[in-house]
Order: C-alpha cells, then structure tokens, then sequence
C-alpha cells in the first residue's frame, strides 16, 4: 500500500475538525494523530492521541503538522514545530503580530522547515479563477473593492469578547478581507485608516478600515462579530463589476458589465465553481505536494504576503487602538 501523508493536529477544536473532515475525503492523507489540553474527549478520528503538543512535535510517523489552535496559541506551537523539525500548516492569522511572525519565518529559513499561513481561501477554485484573471489583466484593473464579512456571535463563542483569547473582529474573519485585498493587489499600501467599535476590554466588536494604493485602487473593510453583513467581496475594475458572495469560500462569481446611465439588466456572465467536501482539501493537497518537493515555502502563499497582511493588521490595529498582551 502507498504511503499516505500523516498530519498531526494541534488542537480537537471546530476548525481542526474542518480540516480533518477534509483529510477523510483524500486518498494520500490521513490524521495520523491528534494533541489538545481541553480535557474533554476528542472529536477527531486519529491514530494516535497525545494530551501535549510536544509528544505531536516529536512523533517520528508525523509529515506535517496543521495548528488549529486559537491564534494567541500559534506563535509557540509553531515554534515547537519547526525546532523539531516538523513542517507546519498554521491557521489564520498566523500570529498576533508581524513581530512575532518575522521571528518564525527566520526559524523556518534556519531549520530549512516548510512553514505555511493556513489561508484556504487562495486554493478554492473559484479564487484561482478571479486571482488568474486580475493578474493577467483579463477583468481589468481593479479601482475599488468592497469587502465585508460579520456575523453575530453567539455564547458559544466567548473567547472572541476576551483580550487574552486573542478576541476581536478584525483579528478572527477581518483577516479574510484584508488577506483578499492584499492578494489581488499584490502592492502595499500608502494609506490606512479605520475605526473599531470595542468593548469594555478593548476587543473590537466591528472594524472598518480603509486602504489606499499606489496604482489608484482604494479598499474598504468591514468585520463584525456584533451584526451580520453582506459577507461578500464587491471588486470594480475599469472592465467590469465582479460579486462575490461568501468571498472566503465562494462557489459563484457574478460578471457584470460596468453601471453606465444606472442600467439595471448588466449582469454579463454568472460562473459556478463546485467545491469537493468543505474545501479545505485543496489546501492541504498543495502544502503536501511543497512538502514532498523539499519547498519551504508555498508559491501561493509564501512568507512575504504572510508578513504583508499581518503589517497591514498591525496598521490596522494602530488606527482603531485594538492592544493584546502580546503587544508588549
């Protein structure tokens, strides 16, 4: 029997469950074994089973480890990782700061360890599509982007109202938006500004930030975890009017010809794009296949657009007053 891919997972919470859900559905990948601390029994099928995340680090049978952990928790357990060694696949964002993520992508440069963002939302087929047709100028070239993704939280979700749990909006589905941006416009920008509506611990419950760029493209944001938004990327380029609904995972792209004299009836194309199982799948083939071909780095999403987006966060944060322990 062909060898299969053995991830470890750190953390038994809702987004490793997600990620091994998708793990099941491939025939070259499988959760060789599980680590978390919360105490209570695991939900993932796996192999294997630790209480630590050094006993994951050190297992012998693991080819990559996906570190779904909350973030406050990724800069130590990627760095566990990749001082054994082990190449790591960690959530979104990938620290809390460009400082701490600066000191990681050297580890990963020193250990020669392959070290990757878990951003799925590059690797979903509709995304490749839209990032393919923006960069060879096929849509046009982009003036505005429109971006918003906010849902009410509820109980179940405290840790998002807690400083110390690494809470907040612009932190927890505001990095969608910005990660979005960023990729499509592969420029930094020369203009940030926002403001955030905080709690009495100075968590941000709803964000909006706005970007300037060098090439004329201006980008609004909005992240909420008090209120519903339209969860979707608008992006208007000098071609053409694009819609995205559920930007961060989408199946269909709506092509509409540019609003001239308020017509109505401009909708020029719609495009499905089936997803298999969750999606994450796509991910974790493409970190499989770096791995196997000795990377360090994926091309889709390498070290220099991790920093990029965690700078711009950072910006971000600086504008709207949004301070966390690891500040300091």
């Amino acid at each position: 029997m062909e060898h299969k891919f053995s991830w470890g997972i750190m953390g038994g919470g809702f987004i490793s469950g997600q990620f091994a859900a998708a793990l099941e559905t491939m025939e070259d990948a499988e959760v060789g074994a599980v680590a978390f601390r919360s105490g209570k029994d695991c939900p993932i099928a796996a192999k294997r089973y630790y209480n630590s995340y050094e006993q994951l680090a050190k297992d012998p049978e693991i080819d990559a480890v996906y570190i779904g952990t909350i973030h406050p928790m990724h800069y130590e357990n990627a760095e566990l990782c990749l001082k054994m060694g082990k190449p790591v696949l960690c959530e979104k964002p990938v620290t809390m700061n460009r400082k701490e993520l600066i000191k990681l992508t050297e580890l990963a440069e020193e250990k020669e360890t392959f070290f990757m963002e878990a951003v799925w939302t590059r690797f979903i087929p509709a995304c490749s599509y839209i990032k393919e047709k923006i960069a060879s100028g096929a849509f046009g070239k982009i003036r505005h982007m429109q971006i918003s993704f906010g849902e009410k939280a509820g109980k179940e979700k405290e840790r998002l109202f807690q400083a110390r749990l690494g809470g907040g909006a612009l932190l927890d589905i505001g990095v969608y938006g910005v990660n979005f941006a960023q990729w499509l416009l592969d420029e930094a920008p020369d203009y940030v500004g926002g403001w955030a509506r905080k709690n009495k611990e100075g968590i941000d419950l709803t964000t909006f930030a706005q970007m300037q760029y060098p090439s004329g493209a201006d980008v609004e944001i909005t992240s909420s975890i008090e209120k519903k938004l339209s969860n979707t990327a608008y992006i208007i380029t000098d071609k053409g009017e694009y819609v995205i609904p559920y930007f961060w995972c989408p199946d269909t792209l709506y092509c509409y010809e540019l609003n001239g004299g308020f017509r109505t009836e401009r909708l020029r194309e719609k495009k499905v794009f089936p997803i298999r199982g969750n999606g994450y799948q796509y991910e974790a083939a493409a970190v499989q296949e770096a791995i196997v071909g000795k990377k360090k780095e994926s091309a889709v999403m390498p070290w220099k657009d991790s920093l990029a987006v965690m700078q711009l966060l950072d910006d971000i944060r600086r504008k709207c007053g949004i301070v966390y322990p690891q500040d300091f």
